[in-house]
């Protein structure tokens, strides 16, 4: 690492808080793509005025975004999270102007191999983030004809809801059976969400944070399940799945897993 990254790095990390660029439409950090170096970014701000002036352009575009302010406690958590959703590179706007970093320069990506393969969490990096450009493009109030990149990006998020492994949360019923019995079994409760139509859907995660997020209170248990198995899940009345309610909040209905399931050819 050169010596100005050294330098960045430990100014960083005396800072007291840093201001992250959210997108409104995703309740996720605003993902941008170099048009150079075709790096997947995130961006940093010291002030809520350095935030608004790089926000303008895409107001401009129909992107909404905002500021969510996090304090140095919370850093490490955080820069460690945006490998989850496939981030490579962070620009931290400041004092010394704009600059960039490697996310592998400020923080260790998690190694979890030495675990039992049973006990490696799951990640769809590649599906978070097809996932975030998707729905910050499709999400923007303008005519579909405006959205240039969305048939593109629609096109490689297809390719990432296949090839993905879903994390589904269960709630074991009462019983004698010890948990691995009430799995074989399938004495388990699937939870419901339901839109503002009354629609019914079945909330499906990316990753454990994800899923944290729905279930504050540990009441659910979770079991990995690939895109080709999920309609095997799905409930009666349900209308399909939501992945990431708390998210990119995607909605997976029945016609499109079908769709998917026809145009790929599954089993």
């Amino acid at each position: 690492m050169s010596v100005d990254k050294k330098f960045l790095v430990k100014s960083i990390q005396k800072k007291e808080s840093l201001i992250v660029a959210y997108c409104a439409f995703t309740n996720m950090p605003f993902v941008v793509c170099d048009p150079e170096s075709f790096n997947d970014q995130v961006w940093f701000f010291d002030t809520e005025e350095q935030l608004q002036e790089f926000a303008k352009p895409y107001i401009e575009k129909k992107i909404a975004l905002k500021g969510v302010k996090y304090p140095n406690d919370k850093f490490l958590g955080f820069f460690a999270s945006l490998f989850s959703i496939g981030i490579n590179e962070l620009v931290f706007v400041g004092g010394m102007g704009t600059q960039k970093l490697g996310l592998e320069e400020l923080v260790r990506r998690p190694d979890y191999s030495k675990l039992p393969k049973e006990q490696q969490p799951i990640f769809n990096a590649e599906l978070q983030l097809t996932g975030l450009y998707f729905m910050q493009e499709a999400s923007r109030p303008v005519p579909n004809e405006q959205k240039t990149q969305l048939p593109e990006l629609e096109e490689e998020l297809s390719v990432n809801l296949m090839k993905a492994r879903y994390i589904v949360p269960i709630e074991l019923l009462e019983g004698q059976e010890s948990d691995i019995e009430k799995l074989k079994q399938r004495k388990y409760r699937l939870p419901i969400l339901k839109n503002k139509n009354g629609d019914v859907l079945q909330p499906v995660f990316t990753d454990p944070t994800e899923l944290s997020k729905f279930n504050k209170d540990n009441k659910f248990r979770a079991i990995s399940v690939p895109f080709e198995n999920l309609s095997k899940l799905m409930i009666k009345d349900s209308k399909g799945f939501m992945l990431n309610p708390a998210g990119f909040h995607l909605a997976m209905p029945k016609e499109l897993i079908e769709g998917l399931g026809e145009r790929f050819e599954l089993d």
